[in-house]
């Protein structure tokens, strides 16, 4: 399993495909690069697909403090340094577009487009309460217990009506795999995400932004993406019908496709 040392931690990664166009997908909070399996063939099949877990994620370093989005903007660059990648498409989804966002600021040189999934850019009180209880479920260390807590937030109704055995299912099995290392690394994110608020420097973007939103997303609802699109000059928005949070899961042809052919036009655009 590939991994390199970046700065004080060891950040895991994967690469897959061909192709002369990178496209990097960035985790949500509580992912790993196995969650993108409905989105790594597809892509791969024309494109250089990058993953990697941020540092307090999967088999990267499980840190437990010291995470801000500036230093995972900074760990990226680094890697992409030690790749050999100059430029790219970032495709991030929740705390990955997060992410995203804030590479984009620091590093827009490097950006040849950017695809926001179900990101906000600034916290209302329930979205601050929904994540505390996250950051409370995490305490107890009992892996089955927090998807139960979680998941209801992550998962849209629709998908609860034709998914719940799954989703029970789910919960058993991540009860058995998570660790009290991992625990206390995803509440360390949290704490950084509770600590977003960059609405302000949105206008700062200026490389091809895709917005996408699940209009049944409970966690982060459209309305946190249409500020982002009103924020980023020319951006484009999309909102997703029947998906959740999770969309890239949900409604992954879709996004796939959406992603896709904005990918695909900004290629375009860049080598003419």
């Amino acid at each position: 399993m590939p991994s390199l040392q970046v700065k004080d931690v060891s950040l895991f990664y994967e690469i897959s495909g061909h192709g002369a166009e990178t496209v990097a997908f960035l985790n949500g909070v509580a992912m790993s690069t196995e969650r993108w399996a409905a989105q790594t063939p597809f892509f791969a099949e024309n494109h250089r697909v990058l993953l990697h877990d941020f540092r307090g994620q999967g088999k990267s370093t499980l840190v437990s403090e010291g995470i801000t989005f500036e230093t995972h903007a900074r760990d990226m660059a680094e890697l992409l340094d030690r790749l050999g990648i100059d430029r790219l498409h970032i495709v991030g989804v929740s705390y990955g577009a997060e992410v995203g966002m804030y590479f984009a600021l620091m590093y827009p040189e490097r950006v040849k487009s950017l695809t926001l999934g179900t990101a906000v850019s600034e916290s209302d009180p329930l979205l601050k309460a929904m994540i505390e209880s996250w950051i409370e479920a995490a305490k107890t260390y009992n892996g089955r217990l927090f998807f139960k807590v979680m998941a209801p937030t992550v998962y849209s109704k629709s998908f609860y009506a034709t998914h719940k055995k799954w989703l029970d299912d789910y919960a058993e099995l991540f009860g058995e795999r998570v660790t009290a290392e991992w625990m206390d690394a995803f509440a360390e994110l949290c704490r950084n995400f509770l600590t977003l608020d960059v609405t302000d420097r949105l206008s700062e973007i200026r490389v091809p932004t895709l917005v996408i939103s699940g209009a049944e997303d409970i966690l982060k609802p459209p309305s946190y993406g249409q500020i982002i699109h009103e924020m980023i000059p020319g951006s484009r928005f999309v909102v997703v019908q029947g998906a959740g949070h999770a969309l890239f899961l949900e409604k992954a042809g879709e996004f796939n496709h959406l992603v896709s052919d904005f990918v695909q036009s900004n290629s375009m655009q860049s080598e003419e």
